[in-house]
């Protein structure tokens, strides 16, 4: 059986509380290269903000996810 829809298939939805959001953020362009060179902007900015910020995060927070 080849395509269609199956019961079961693909990725779960996330909790709305773990869905991310798009937000503008204006930051030097030095800043920025650096961001970049170091890997995925958002998730090096969302890694610093979780350790660094919040002691109280989610249970099933991940920041891989």
């Amino acid at each position: 059986m080849r395509g269609g829809k199956r019961i079961g298939a693909g990725r779960k939805k996330k909790p709305d509380h773990l869905r991310r959001k798009l937000v503008t953020l204006r930051l030097p362009q030095w800043m920025i290269s650096q961001l970049k060179k170091d890997g995925e902007i958002g998730y090096i900015i969302e890694n610093h903000l979780a350790g660094k910020y919040f002691a109280h995060l989610p249970d099933d927070y991940s920041i891989s996810s």
